[in-house]
C-alpha cells in the first residue's frame, strides 16, 4: 500500500487532505511539525511527504534541506501560501519535486501525488533491477514481465543441481548470461562453469574440444589432452549452438547424459564426470530433429527444463533500461560524464526493431559513448543499422503518412484514428499487446493506457 504522510500545522488542511487519500487506499498519517514526524519517517520510509513551508519551529525549508541530506530519493511536495512563491522556487532547488499553492485544487494535488509515486516506483524498479544484476542475473537486464518470467525460471532450475535445461532463442538475447546466471546460484557456483560454442569450432576439431585426446590419438596429439567436459567436474557444462553439433559427436554427448561417462578421443579408459549440462540454440531444434540433422533422443533428453528468452521487440519497456544500463557502462569504460540521452535519440531507441537484439543495443550504445563529445547523448550518435519496410511496419507506417495522407476537406476525428489504428496493430499481432504497442511506436504502458481508454481488449 502506497504510503504519504502529511505535515502541516493546519488541523483542517491535515483532516481534508486525510480524507482525500484516504479514499484512494492510501496509507496515510498526519503529523503538526518536522520534528514530530521525523521519528516515524525514520523508521516507515514513506512513498511522498506533503510538506508545508510554513511551519512552526523547524520550517519547511529546512526540514527539506535536512531530509534529502539523508533521504536522498524521498519524494516531497511543498505545501506553500500565495506568498511564498518565491520559497518554493528554492524547494525546487533543494530537491522537492513540485509544489502546491493554497487553497489547495484537490485535482491537480492527485496529479502531483500520482506523478511523486510513479516516479518512486520507478525509481524502486531500476533499483531492485541493479541488485538483481549485481547479485544475482549478472549482466541480464530488465524488467519487463516477459523477463520476469525468465527470473523466475532461473530461480526454479537453479535449486536443482543435475537438471539439463535447453535455452532457446534469437541471437543476442542473453543466453549464455542466463546459463552462467543459473550456475551461479545453483549448488554448484562454486565450482567450474565451462563453455563451449558449437558453432565456433570446426566439426573436426568439436570431439576433442569437448571429450579431450590421448598422445598420438590424431597427427598433432602429441601429449593428453583433458576436454572441456572433464575440466566440468563437480561445475556446469554450457553448449551454446547445440544445434551446429554433428551427429558423431551428438551420440557422444547424449552417452555422457545418460551414463555420466565418455572416452577421450584415441583413449579406452571410461572417464567419469559429474556436471550440469546447459544447451542452448538459436535455431528450432525440433525442426533440425525433423530434418535427421539432430538426434530426437539427445533433443528429449536436453529438453528437461526448457526457457526461451524473448526477442528485445517483445519487451519494449525494457529498452529504455538497456539504453541507460549501457550508458553507464560505457561511462566508466571510456571515462565519459554523459549524463543523459535526449529525447530524439530516445525516440529512435524505442522506435527501432532490434534484429540483433541485446547484443545490438549494447554496440549501438557503445559506439554512441564513444564519439558523443556532450554531456547528452544526440542522436548524431545514435547510428541504427537500416531496415526495410518489412521489419518495421511502424516506420513504413510513418513514412507513408509524411508523403501520401492528405487531411480531408471536411476534416477527421483524430479519437476515430487513433482507435482505427490500435484496432489494425492488435490484429496484425494477433492480440500481442507488446507487438502491438511496438508497431506504434509506443511503451507497452502506453499501448496499456490507450486500450483503457477507448475500451479496447
Amino acid at each position: 500500500m502506497v504510503s504519504i504522510h502529511i505535515i502541516d500545522d493546519d488541523a483542517e488542511i491535515r483532516e481534508v487532505l486525510r480524507e482525500l487519500f484516504e479514499s484512494d487506499d492510501y496509507e496515510v498519517s498526519t503529523f503538526n511539525s518536522a520534528e514530530d514526524a521525523h521519528p516515524y519517517i525514520l523508521r516507515e520510509n514513506p512513498d511522498l511527504i506533503l510538506l508545508d513551508i510554513g511551519l512552526p519551529g523547524m520550517d519547511g525549508l529546512t526540514y527539506l534541506e535536512k531530509l534529502k541530506n539523508e533521504f536522498e530519493d524521498v519524494e516531497v511536495i511543498m505545501i506553500t501560501g500565495q506568498a511564498d512563491l518565491r520559497s518554493a522556487i528554492r524547494a525546487i532547488k533543494l530537491g522537492a519535486m513540485d509544489y502546491i499553492r493554497k487553497p489547495i485544487d484537490p485535482d491537480e494535488l492527485k496529479i502531483q501525488v500520482n506523478h511523486a509515486i510513479d516516479r518512486r516506483k520507478k525509481r524502486e524498479q531500476l533499483n531492485y533491477l541493479q541488485v538483481k544484476s549485481n547479485l544475482q542475473f549478472g549482466d541480464i537486464v530488465g524488467t519487463s514481465q516477459p523477463m520476469e518470467k525468465v527470473y523466475q525460471f532461473i530461480y526454479q532450475v537453479a535449486e536443482s543441481s543435475k537438471t539439463t535445461v535447453l535455452i532457446r532463442g534469437e541471437t543476442g538475447t542473453g543466453k549464455g548470461l542466463v546459463a552462467r546466471s543459473i550456475h551461479n546460484q545453483s549448488p554448484r557456483a562454486k565450482n567450474p562453469f565451462i563453455e563451449v560454442n558449437c558453432s565456433a569450432i570446426q566439426p573436426s576439431l568439436l570431439e576433442s574440444e569437448l571429450f579431450g585426446h590421448e598422445a598420438g590419438a590424431f597427427t598433432d596429439a602429441k601429449n593428453r589432452k583433458k576436454g572441456l567436459l572433464e575440466l566440468a567436474h563437480d561445475g556446469t557444462f554450457f553448449l551454446d549452438e547445440v544445434g551446429d553439433m554433428n551427429l558423431a559427436s551428438q551420440s557422444k554427448l547424449l552417452k555422457v547424459l545418460e551414463e555420466k561417462t565418455f572416452r577421450r578421443v584415441g583413449g579406452t579408459k571410461e572417464i567419469k564426470i559429474d556436471a550440469r549440462i546447459i544447451s542452448a540454440s538459436s535455431r528450432d531444434l525440433m525442426q533440425l530433429v525433423e530434418e535427421k540433422t539432430f538426434r530426437a533422443d539427445l533433443y528429449y533428453r536436453l529438453n528437461v527444463a526448457s526457457v526461451r528468452l524473448p526477442a528485445l521487440r517483445d519487451r519494449n519497456d525494457d529498452i529504455l533500461i538497456l539504453a541507460n544500463y549501457f550508458l553507464e557502462v560505457f561511462n566508466k569504460e571510456f571515462n565519459r560524464n554523459i549524463r543523459s540521452i535526449s529525447p530524439e535519440a530516445l525516440k529512435m531507441l524505442t522506435r527501432h526493431p532490434w534484429v540483433g537484439n541485446v547484443r545490438e543495443i549494447r554496440n549501438v550504445m557503445e559506439r554512441a559513448v564513444l564519439f558523443e563529445q556532450s554531456d547528452v547523448l544526440s542522436s548524431q550518435n545514435i547510428s541504427l543499422q537500416p531496415i526495410s519496410p518489412n521489419e518495421n511496419a511502424s516506420l513504413s507506417i510513418d513514412v507513408d503518412l509524411n508523403q501520401d495522407f492528405q487531411l480531408p476537406e471536411a476534416g477527421i476525428s483524430l479519437e476515430e484514428l487513433e482507435q482505427y489504428l490500435l484496432k489494425q496493430a492488435l490484429e496484425r499481432s494477433g492480440g500481442n499487446k507488446t507487438k502491438a504497442a511496438a508497431l506504434l511506436g509506443l511503451s507497452r504502458e502506453t499501448m496499456k493506457y490507450r486500450l483503457k481508454k477507448f475500451k479496447l481488449s
